[in-house]
């Protein structure tokens, strides 16, 4: 049921895998440990399948996958099987503001409506893209205790037409005064990259990121496209039991929440992020520093991406978790050891804590410290 890739070769902007000579760069314990943990998770979250990589020192050292990626046809998860990455999304949305912003194509500290009209209450200050990435812009996040909007059952042609179900709501606080997490700010930032660039977000997502970094199974979950290896998607609900997960169509928040990826499409991109040329030497600050709101609070966010520390204040690591109908995602990168992990499964629970994100934060880590 398990299928494992270890490969050498990482530079700082392209992985190379089937073409390169493979290298067992982790040794015998990790492999079996790493393993093990993939099995835990499908036992523990009765989950499909889950997928996971670790790039450690530039190379990716190990990669897994365990379960299904289609539980009707008992169609194997493989390495290469395209999975929702629900938040894991953010990230990706905030750098590809950043690399426009780095040729002047957008201005992360201009108010938002000057792309985004629609935007209303347009005396409560101005929303900037660093407001929107830090989670400080005022704008709301879905109401999960109503289905219809928390979940999408509707297909839109595009990011501005789904933006005006929302656009027109009032703000819940005024810009930079509070932190507030917020998807549908995500949206916003990416309708505003769209109009900057006459591009849209699916061709940003690939011209920014997926091609540069040959990130080869990385696209947005466009819901009416035939997506070869996209996975099927499943959730654990209250009876116990594993179904096919209630539909739910991204069309209306690829930036947010909408977008397909592998485990090691997501660590590479960390390594990029964080050690490559993906972003510019005078952005990367707003990367790797946390961001306040107006009275010097931190949000326990930089710009698109949570920081965490240790007791000291000390940076640990820089990471984003993701859930959505049928996926779990994780992606993690550690400064102090050059570590990324990236994690993906293809089964959510409706209720209760998964054991994914444990053995993400804490068991896959440990191993490969």
């Amino acid at each position: 049921m398990q299928i494992h890739k270890l490969t050498t070769g990482l530079s700082a902007l392209t992985l190379a895998s089937s073409a390169c000579a493979a290298q067992q760069s982790a040794d015998a314990y990790e492999i079996s440990a790493a393993n093990a943990v993939l099995e835990t998770v499908i036992e523990r979250d009765q989950s499909a399948g889950v997928m996971a990589a670790i790039i450690r020192d530039g190379e990716l050292v190990w990669s897994g996958a365990s379960g299904f990626a289609d539980l009707e046809a008992r169609l194997e998860l493989t390495s290469d099987t395209r999975m929702r990455i629900g938040s894991v999304s953010k990230p990706f949305t905030a750098m590809i503001a950043l690399r426009l912003a780095a040729r002047g194509e957008l201005d992360v500290n201009a108010d938002i409506r000057d792309l985004v009209s629609e935007l209303t209450e347009p005396n409560i200050g101005i929303i900037t893209a660093r407001n929107i990435a830090g989670h400080t812009s005022g704008i709301r996040h879905y109401d999960f205790s109503d289905i219809m909007d928390a979940n999408n059952f509707f297909y839109y042609p595009s990011l501005t037409d789904a933006l005006a179900r929302t656009a027109s709501d009032p703000l819940i606080s005024q810009p930079g005064v509070s932190f507030n997490y917020s998807s549908l700010a995500y949206n916003v930032l990416g309708v505003a990259s769209e109009r900057a660039t006459g591009r849209d977000f699916g061709t940003l997502l690939k011209d920014e990121i997926s091609t540069p970094l040959n990130l080869e199974n990385t696209m947005i979950d466009h819901p009416l496209n035939v997506i070869v290896r996209r996975t099927r998607f499943y959730t654990l609900f209250p009876d116990g039991v594993t179904r096919n997960t209630i539909w739910r169509d991204s069309s209306d928040f690829y930036p947010s929440g909408g977008i397909l990826s592998t485990a090691e499409d997501i660590a590479q991109f960390a390594i990029a992020v964080f050690e490559g040329e993906l972003i510019s030497p005078e952005l990367m600050p707003l990367v790797l520093t946390e961001t306040t709101t107006n009275d010097g609070t931190g949000t326990g966010y930089t710009f698109g991406w949570q920081i965490v520390r240790d007791e000291t204040g000390a940076v640990l690591h820089y990471e984003h978790g993701g859930e959505t109908n049928g996926g779990y995602a994780y992606v993690r990168y550690t400064p102090s050891t050059r570590t990324a992990i990236g994690m993906i499964g293809n089964t959510n629970q409706a209720v209760g804590e998964p054991y994914f994100f444990e053995a993400a934060r804490q068991d896959l880590p440990a191993i490969f410290q």
